[in-house]
């Protein structure tokens, strides 16, 4: 349907006879229409390739939908490629529409956007000397993602001042998990993105803390952006033995329920931290662990992107981005409404890991011998 829909619109573009006439009541004959119109009287017409792009644009701007976005077909190529070699292309920042301004919620470590000093809170205002305004969260990301060695210039608004970044794109290799004993017994698992066997390294470190002597686990979700779906139910399995994870719904289709079916790796006490950068993946998990009380929720609310997105192939090697399905915790709360919401509130980032160690400490306490 997708593809009926964007092969129809072109051949509008290109003046093909589809026996529709302007004038009908057939809203796509405006398209017809528009570009009889341009190509017979614009004192530049831009050609027919780039206003088929500017129609394809122009449909995804139409939706109420900000994940939205047209690919290139060397955007769509350089994502494939991407995604098999378990490498992503760009900065290394991770942002949220917030209105109507573009919030960086997450600057991954040792990428160059932390080289170069952005921070989370920065807002980005242009990006090479292009205002941001009135673009969809996809296209923004779209513009600041792009080929390794190539720059970008970003200007951010941090503390009412304007500032300027030039930054160069490269590969980057994301880590996925890491995890140490911060206290007696008490271990820590940071989860970064839910790529690159995300499930299986969680279980590895839970496994290993475990052995070293850990009773109690803190997992630590923050700044992380989320990932693959099946990988946030491998992660949630961990610490769930059986039941629901999460479901979703797509339009006009029934429900389509995930379940935890491997056993889990470990029932000692467990802490969630979380913040405004943990999404969609992230708040699959947190909520599911939430919903079924098998642990405490620590942080700040959650980014609240409770969708799925997909990607569809057009004609000419480009792509359409559209989500395609809500996310619902085991209980049915849609993730996208608010997000999770902590069961222990702690705005300071500084404090937060403090706190998440001393609920952990305090369960233990209180545990038998």
């Amino acid at each position: 349907m997708l593809a009926a829909v964007a092969m129809l619109t072109a051949s509008f573009l290109f003046g093909f006879d589809t026996g529709r006439r302007a004038g009908s009541q057939d809203e796509l004959a405006l398209l017809d229409e528009a570009d009889r119109l341009i190509r017979g009287s614009a004192l530049r017409s831009p050609g027919r390739k780039v206003l088929v792009k500017a129609a394809v644009r122009g449909m995804l701007e139409g939706l109420d939908d900000p994940y939205a976005a047209y690919l290139s077909p060397q955007a769509y190529r350089t994502l494939k490629e991407d995604e098999s070699e378990g490498q992503f292309s760009g900065v290394g920042l991770w942002m949220k529409e917030e209105d109507g301004r573009f919030k960086i919620v997450s600057v991954l470590d040792s990428s160059p956007a932390a080289a170069a000093g952005l921070q989370a809170g920065d807002l980005i205002t242009s990006i090479d000397a292009k205002p941001v305004e009135g673009l969809a969260l996809g296209e923004v990301s779209g513009r600041i993602q792009g080929r390794p060695g190539t720059t970008v210039r970003l200007v951010v608004e941090r503390e009412s001042a304007n500032r300027e970044f030039v930054i160069k794109r490269r590969k980057l290799d994301l880590p996925t998990v890491s995890s140490r004993m911060i206290a007696d017994r008490v271990g820590l698992v940071e989860l970064v993105l839910f790529h690159g066997e995300a499930g299986r390294k969680v279980r590895e470190a839970v496994t290993s803390l475990e052995k070293r002597g850990a009773r109690g686990f803190i997992l630590d979700l923050r700044g992380n952006p989320g990932g693959f779906l099946d990988e946030a139910v491998n992660v949630a399995e961990v610490f769930l033995d059986g039941g629901k994870v999460v479901s979703y719904r797509e339009r006009g289709q029934p429900e389509v329920a995930y379940e935890a079916t491997s056993p889990a790796a470990t029932k000692l006490p467990l802490v969630v931290m979380v913040d405004e950068g943990s999404a969609s993946a992230s708040e699959v998990v947190a909520g599911a662990i939430q919903d079924r009380q098998r642990g405490l929720i620590v942080g700040t609310e959650t980014y609240g992107k409770g969708s799925v997105q997909s990607f569809f192939p057009l004609s000419d090697g480009s792509a359409i981005k559209l989500t395609t399905a809500s996310y619902f915790t085991p209980s049915g709360r849609a993730i996208g409404e608010r997000g999770v919401i902590p069961d222990i509130s702690v705005v300071e980032r500084a404090r937060q890991l403090a706190r998440a160690k001393e609920v952990i400490t305090g369960i233990l306490a209180e545990a038998p011998s």
